[in-house]
């Protein structure tokens, strides 16, 4: 547990209560954050509460999704409630919002659940600059945590690979379950139900995509997900995953962003399944190679660089063969409102982008693929990686996420890549061609898929 947990600053002095800020992990079980706030609670008898800050807007996420976190919100609500942890909702500016609570509460402590991106490390560096208690990040939401893994950005999944396997099982531990707290929060606590009007202002406030997701949302959900894959899918994962005319991803990409269900969790459930069924061992080693060095890598490369979502952040060879090729002529152009309508002379491309307008998710294979001709079809690279970042973040229910602003960075500016064959547009950048898509799998099925549900 100590390895998870890093001071990022705050005071000395002594308080009345814990605090943990919960915000990317949000759930209840196997959250060391949780946790490691309600062990200093304990050694301290101090009361323990969850706080939860809503902000009126997160980049250009849109309403539906807010609702999605909302939904799975009040399930943390009810978990905690017999725990005697009283959960609290604040409504505003993030920075305003906690430094009343905490100027109001004064904690002995602050827990936040560790996020690698720059506006959530930057709210909590100028907390801790006015903070009179010591505050703390704590990683829950990687199987190693980040700043263990590797203190360096990564060049790959090569590098990181190695470093995680050396650690991966001093780290597959079960965590261990939150206890009820016994000592009592004496302040008043507006249950979520009590603030449904200020909640439903925020929500008006945010743009609609009119998607109707068909996911339900929440802990519980989760865990269903994940069982449904593991009895029905995993054993398919290695060779159905990177094709997207069959039903063969784990369905867990949603519920992983919002911290609904942890990737250790995940890990330890499919390495139980496989000790079982040996027949599971291939996809289980696709999965964990997918969800923990992947996605692992995803959170290394956003930390260690703040340029996560634009082009200064691509390596050297990337931009400068970009900046080479800015000027080449373009056989097709596209504005971002056709991009969005998938009005392109493309059928793959616009089945792609239906998929994730209507659904709110994309095949992941079907997504380099999407970026990449996004970079093909625009004036500029960095045009393209405006036009992604507002699709992916609008669309996506897991957009806003390291692993999304990464992936684009792969895909158009050759992070944790390495350059290919020079062409036009590209460069040195790895193209992708639709009749690659069509070597893969049956794309016209796919297409009419798209086009008909």
């Amino acid at each position: 547990m100590k390895s998870r947990i890093r001071k990022i600053g705050g005071g000395t002095s002594a308080g009345k209560c814990v605090l943990y800020v919960m915000s990317r992990d949000q759930r209840v079980a196997d959250n060391h954050a949780l946790l490691a706030a309600q062990k200093h609670a304990l050694a301290r008898q101090l009361p323990l509460a969850v706080v939860f800050c809503l902000m009126p807007s997160a980049g250009v996420r849109a309403r539906e999704h807010y609702q999605f976190m909302l939904d799975g919100l009040a399930g943390v609500e009810s978990s905690l409630t017999p725990l005697d942890i009283p959960f609290m909702m604040l409504i505003g500016d993030s920075l305003e919002r906690l430094s009343a609570m905490f100027h109001h509460v004064q904690p002995d402590a602050v827990y936040f659940d560790f996020n690698s991106l720059r506006g959530v490390l930057g709210l909590h560096a100028e907390l801790a600059k006015t903070a009179t208690c010591p505050l703390y990040e704590v990683d829950t939401h990687n199987v190693v945590p980040v700043w263990v893994a590797s203190d360096k950005q990564e060049i790959g999944a090569r590098t990181l690979r190695p470093k995680i396997h050396r650690l991966l099982a001093d780290y597959l531990v079960v965590p261990d379950a939150v206890q009820k707290h016994p000592y009592p929060w004496h302040g008043t606590v507006m249950q979520l139900s009590k603030l449904e009007t200020h909640i439903g202002k925020t929500l008006d406030g945010l743009k609609s995509n009119s998607q109707k997701l068909a996911l339900k949302s929440g802990e519980a959900a989760a865990h269903a997900v994940l069982s449904d894959f593991i009895n029905k899918r995993l054993q398919n994962y290695a060779d159905y995953r990177n094709d997207p005319t069959k039903d063969g991803l784990s369905g867990l990409s949603p519920y992983l962003h919002f911290g609904q269900i942890s990737s250790l969790r995940v890990v330890l459930e499919i390495m139980l399944a496989f000790s079982k069924n040996p027949a599971l061992k291939t996809g289980a080693d696709v999965l964990i190679e997918e969800m923990v060095v992947r996605k692992e890598l995803s959170d290394n490369y956003c930390f260690y660089n703040s340029n996560y979502d634009n082009l200064k952040g691509a390596p050297q060879w990337a931009q400068n063969t970009l900046a080479k090729h800015a000027s080449d002529p373009r056989e097709f152009l596209y504005t971002l409102e056709q991009f969005e309508k998938a009005q392109t002379h493309d059928p793959a491309w616009n089945a792609a982008q239906l998929q994730m307008v209507r659904t709110g998710k994309m095949h992941g294979y079907m997504r380099m693929y999407w970026a990449k001709k996004v970079l093909e079809w625009s004036t500029s690279p960095e045009g393209a990686v405006n036009t992604l970042i507002y699709l992916n973040d609008f669309y996506s229910i897991d957009g806003g996420d390291p692993s999304g602003y990464t992936g684009i960075l792969w895909s158009l500016g050759g992070v944790h890549d390495r350059p290919w064959g020079e062409r036009p547009v590209y460069g040195v950048i790895r193209s992708m061609v639709y009749n690659g898509l069509k070597r893969k799998f049956d794309v016209a099925r796919y297409e009419l898929y798209q086009r008909t549900n």
